[in-house]
């Protein structure tokens, strides 16, 4: 009797010791709860990192938004410009900015070969109308053209369905003749030196309604033409090629509606690099950052020249500069003062959110009409002194 319930009392430890320790499959299951609980702790920490990311990408887009919001008003879009090479020349030996001209009359500033041509408005702006085709030379004396040039032409494209006017900017030689042209119509363009053609690009896309742009950059190297900011020749120096002038060609379909337009005719001699001009003077002078009349909004096709200013800093980071605005005498003293420093902080405003430059590198100093390097009584002096200086800091 003793014996069985001693057997019986083992029989109840063991059952109540089973109790106290789970079974495997017990086991498991606490193992897996386990692990979910570290898991769920660790995607909550994840979504809590990753809401981190999200808010500060989210920070950073909104800065770069209002950077991009605050530029626009300062900076054209230049998203077309970055193959953009054009730099105008330094200094300008004939440029027709259309003042004093009078609506109907021949225009003051050309020479007339053939044709019919006579000043209108188009809006508020002056332009020459060349009514039954022809040419006509801009009044400059005959001489060897600089090394290193620049020529620009605005003309006016009435839509793609009268883009078929053909513009032309000839060389002319001593005795008058043409011996080479750069010339557009429609999506058309051509390049001919010495009667051989070097060059003929179409344009991907007709000329939209408006303002156009033809431009030629000769160097010492080469020769290079645009048509806004598509360049259509690139072609090396020619031999025996001695222009000593230019003439401007037009035809006439005779579409009322399309009337030929033209303005802004501009020949500019090159000039130094920015890093010899900076080594040997202290200081860039540059007409390549471009500006609308009574603007301080830096135009698309100020690329160029501004890449050239921001690859110096990048390159020197010892470098400092002081932007300088400056003007022509058109306006009243306080105009032109306050619109020089407004452009001189749209550039230093644009390298140092563009390029990343140290804001102390640069200094921006507005000037208006005070300071000239040319007469203000004639459009090539205005034009020369409608500048922006770098002057070298200490």
């Amino acid at each position: 009797m003793l014996k069985d319930c001693r057997w019986l009392l083992i029989l109840v430890l063991a059952v109540g010791m089973l109790g106290l320790f789970p079974s495997a499959s017990d086991g498991f299951d606490l193992l897996k709860k386990a692990k979910e609980k570290v898991e769920e702790k660790a995607e909550e920490k994840t979504d809590e990192e990753m809401d981190k990311i999200l808010e500060s990408k989210e920070e950073e887009e909104k800065k770069e938004e209002q950077k991009t919001e605050a530029s626009s008003d300062t900076v054209e879009d230049m998203t077309l410009y970055t193959k953009y090479d054009f730099v105008p020349g330094d200094k300008v030996i004939f440029y027709d900015d259309m003042s004093g001209e009078e609506v109907s009359e021949f225009p003051l500033r050309w020479r007339l070969d053939s044709g019919v041509y006579e000043v209108v408005k188009l809006g508020k702006e002056f332009w020459i109308m060349c009514t039954n085709g022809g040419s006509i030379r801009p009044k400059m004396p005959d001489a060897p053209l600089p090394p290193k040039y620049t020529v620009e032409l605005e003309f006016y494209n009435h839509g793609p369905k009268f883009s078929n006017r053909r513009f032309e900017i000839h060389w002319v030689d001593s005795n008058g003749r043409n011996i080479g042209s750069f010339k557009s119509y429609g999506q058309a363009t051509s390049l001919t030196i010495n009667g051989k053609s070097l060059a003929n690009k179409r344009l991907s896309n007709s000329l939209t309604k408006g303002v156009h742009t033809m431009r030629i950059m000769a160097t010492i190297r080469s020769i290079k033409c645009y048509i806004d900011e598509v360049r259509v020749a690139n072609v090396p120096k020619v031999e025996n090629f001695n222009p000593v002038g230019f003439r401007l060609g037009h035809d006439y379909w005779n579409i009322p509606k399309s009337p030929i337009l033209f303005r802004g005719f501009r020949f500019a001699e090159g000039g130094k690099s920015m890093r010899e001009q900076l080594d040997e003077t202290g200081k860039i002078v540059t007409h390549g950052i471009l500006f609308d009349t009574d603007s301080h909004k830096i135009k698309g096709e100020s690329y160029k020249t501004l890449q050239g200013i921001g690859q110096l800093l990048e390159d020197d980071p010892e470098l400092r500069l002081s932007i300088e605005g400056h003007t022509d005498s058109d306006g009243s003293d306080e105009h032109n003062l306050t619109l020089s420093q407004n452009r001189a902080n749209s550039v230093r405003d644009y390298l140092i959110s563009t390029y990343n430059i140290e804001p102390d590198r640069l200094e921006a100093k507005g000037w208006g009409e005070s300071k000239p390097i040319d007469t203000n009584n004639s459009p090539e002096g205005k034009a020369n002194n409608r500048r922006v200086e770098l002057v070298k800091l200490d």
